[in-house]
C-alpha cells in the first residue's frame, strides 16, 4: 500500500491526519483548525495552483511512481572484469583503468559538431525571475565546465528595457547579458541555445539573435512546456508591469485594462496577476499539416543564416513523439530534447505537474 505524505513543502500546506485523494484527511473534522490544501485553497484561492515564493525558487514534481517505475528506482549495473570505452591511448592495465582518466566527453549535432565535456545540459531558463537572478551562475559554470544551457523563452518580450519596433528588435539588454555571460567564458565546448515561442517569433528574436551573434548560437524550436500542458506563465505582482505585458501582446489574468480590475488591486482584493505565452500548432488539424508548418520553420532558419537547430517537445503520448523523432530526423537537425516534465522554475501549476503527461523514463524507453 502507498501511503501519501502529510505535507507539502511546494504549497507550504499539512494534513492533521492521513491524506486523501481529494487533499482532505481520511477524517475531516469540523472542528479542525485546519492548514490541508484543501483549507487553504479556500482561504488564498488560485494562489494555491501554484508553488509559493515565486521569483526564489525552483520546484520538480514528487510523483516519481506513477506505474512504479522512475529513474530513481534504477539500479547501476557494475561487471567484474575487462574494461569498455577506454579512450585512445590507455590499455586495459589496472594502473591506466582509474578513476582520474575516465573521459565522459560527448557530442552531438549534424553537419557541425558540439562537444561537451559531460553528457548533460539545462533546462530552458526563460523568463521567470529566478532565471534572470541567477543566470551569471549558470552560465558562467556551464562555459567553464562545458555543457550546453539554454536561454528560455519570451526574455526579451519581458525584458521592460527591450525595444520592439514592427516586429524588429531593436534593442535587448537582457537577452544579450545572457548570451554575452555565456560567451565570456565558452572554450569550444557546449554550446548556447536560444529557444523560440510563438511570441518570441512575432517579435523577431530568431532575426535579432543571428544578426547580432551569428552561428555563435544554437536555436531552438519549442513544442510545449517543461512541466505544464499550457502556455508558459510568470507571476505579476506590479500593476504598472502588468499593463506594460498586455501592451506588448501577452494574455495577463486578470485583465489589467478593466478598471475594475485596477480598483481591486490597488485595494488589495487582487494581489498578482499571470502572464501566459500562446501555444503553437493551435489552428493546425492534421499531422500533414504539422509536418509542413515545422519544415517551413526550419526551412526558414537556414535561410536567415542558422547552421544549428534544435527541437525540444513536452511529455506529449506516442504519436507527438513519433512526430518529433521523425520531422527532427527528415530535417537534420542538430538535436532532439524530449523533456519528460520533471519541474520547472515555479510557475507550473502543481497539480498538473504533477500529473500530466508520459513520465520521464517511459517516455525515454519509447524513444530509444
Amino acid at each position: 500500500m502507498i501511503q501519501w505524505p502529510k505535507t507539502n513543502d511546494v504549497l507550504g500546506t499539512i494534513n492533521r491526519g492521513n491524506a486523501a485523494e481529494s487533499g482532505l484527511c481520511t477524517l475531516c473534522r469540523a472542528d479542525c483548525q485546519g492548514k490541508c490544501e484543501t483549507w487553504l485553497t479556500s482561504m488564498r484561492g488560485r494562489k494555491l495552483l501554484y508553488p509559493r515564493d515565486f521569483g526564489s525558487v525552483t520546484s520538480g514534481s514528487s510523483n516519481t511512481c506513477h506505474v512504479g517505475v522512475a529513474y530513481n528506482s534504477l539500479r547501476i549495473q557494475g561487471y567484474n572484469y575487462d574494461a569498455k570505452g577506454l579512450p585512445p591511448g590507455l590499455s586495459n592495465s589496472a594502473d591506466d583503468c582509474i578513476f582520474p582518466n575516465v573521459s565522459v566527453e560527448t557530442s552531438f549535432g549534424n553537419e557541425e559538431t558540439t562537444k561537451c565535456r559531460v553528457p548533460i545540459m539545462t533546462g530552458a531558463l526563460g523568463s521567470t525571475f529566478i532565471a534572470a537572478k541567477y543566470w551569471e551562475s549558470f552560465a558562467t559554470g556551464a562555459a567553464l565546465v562545458g555543457f550546453p544551457i539554454v536561454i528560455g523563452e519570451n526574455v526579451v518580450g519581458i525584458d521592460k528595457a527591450a525595444v520592439i519596433e514592427n516586429g524588429k528588435i531593436r534593442k535587448a539588454p537582457e537577452l544579450d547579458r545572457r548570451i554575452e555571460t555565456y560567451l565570456r567564458y565558452y572554450d569550444g565546448y557546449g554550446a548556447i541555445i536560444v529557444q523560440l515561442n510563438v511570441e518570441d517569433t512575432r517579435n523577431g528574436v530568431a532575426e535579432y539573435v543571428i544578426d547580432k551573434y551569428g552561428d555563435k548560437i544554437m536555436i531552438e524550436l519549442k513544442w510545449g512546456q517543461g512541466a505544464k500542458d499550457i502556455g508558459g506563465e510568470i507571476q505579476v505582482t506590479n500593476l504598472e508591469y502588468a499593463l506594460f505585458l498586455k501592451k506588448r501582446g501577452y494574455v495577463v489574468d486578470p485583465d489589467p485594462m478593466k478598471p475594475e480590475v485596477q480598483e481591486a488591486f490597488n485595494h488589495g482584493a487582487i494581489k498578482s496577476f499571470s502572464r501566459h505565452s500562446r501555444l503553437g500548432f493551435t489552428n493546425l488539424r492534421s499531422v500533414d499539416q504539422v509536418q509542413e508548418d515545422f519544415k517551413n520553420s526550419v526551412d526558414y532558419l537556414r535561410k536567415i543564416g542558422y547552421k544549428k537547430i534544435s527541437l525540444k517537445t513536452g511529455s506529449y503520448g506516442m504519436e507527438a513523439l513519433a512526430m518529433a523523432i521523425k520531422f527532427a530526423s527528415d530535417a537534420r537537425l542538430d538535436l532532439l530534447t524530449i523533456d519528460g516534465s520533471g519541474g520547472g522554475t515555479g510557475m507550473s501549476p502543481w497539480n498538473m505537474m504533477q500529473t500530466w503527461g508520459v513520465p520521464s523514463i517511459l517516455l525515454h524507453a519509447k524513444a530509444y
